[in-house]
Order: structure tokens, then C-alpha cells, then sequence
């Protein structure tokens, strides 16, 4: 029997690290792409004042409703939009915890699986 044929060896090795890297992959390049919250920081829209229609941003309405209703992004009522900084900084962080969180669960998970 070689050893990748068998579920140890090399093969279960980089089949495992494969089912890491791979969401991990995914995940690194949806984060290299500008967000919402990143064009209207970008684009110095984080008071009402500074307001921005998100037409002009090349914001579409589906990526902005689920910041809307978490308060994120305000909208006035003419349709533009304006970032509140401390609760897009409190999100971030607390997206922070829960992937980190769950990155060391999996990391966790997958050593106690490799030692088996």
C-alpha cells in the first residue's frame, strides 16, 4: 500500500492542510476587496454632512442593507449614506474575535486530528 492511497501519510497530511488553506484563501482575497465601509471612509463620507450618495461610489443597494440594519451605515432622507466610525470600529473588532476565534477552534481541531 503506498502511503497516498492510505489515509496517513503525506496524502492525509496535505488533504488536511488543503481543507485550511483553502477557506483561508478565500477568505484573505474577499478581504483585499474595497468594502462599503472602505469606499465611504475612502471617501470621507462619515458624518451627514459629508453624506454620499452611493451611486456616485459605486455602491450597489444588497451589500449596503445588512450595514444599514446593524447601524453602521446611516441613511438620510434623500438616499445618501455616511459611516458612523465607532460602531464600524466596534464591528470590526468584533468580526475580529469571532474569526479568530473560530481560526483557533480549526487550528485546535486540526492538530488534534493530525496526532491521531
Amino acid at each position: 500500500m503506498t502511503p497516498s492511497t492510505g489515509s496517513s501519510g503525506l496524502g492525509g497530511l496535505f488533504g488536511s492542510l488543503g481543507a485550511i488553506i483553502g477557506p483561508l484563501m478565500m477568505l484573505a482575497m474577499a478581504l483585499r476587496q474595497p468594502g462599503p465601509v472602505r469606499r465611504l471612509l475612502k471617501a470621507h463620507a462619515d458624518a451627514p454632512e459629508r453624506a454620499r450618495r452611493p451611486s456616485t461610489l459605486g455602491l450597489t443597494e444588497p451589500p449596503l442593507q445588512p450595514l444599514i440594519r446593524a447601524g453602521v451605515v446611516m441613511r438620510d432622507a434623500e438616499g445618501c449614506v455616511w459611516v458612523d466610525r465607532v460602531r464600524a470600529r466596534r464591528r470590526a473588532w468584533r468580526l475580529g474575535f469571532i474569526f479568530g476565534g473560530a481560526f483557533t477552534v480549526l487550528a485546535a481541531l486540526v492538530a488534534l486530528v493530525l496526532r491521531m
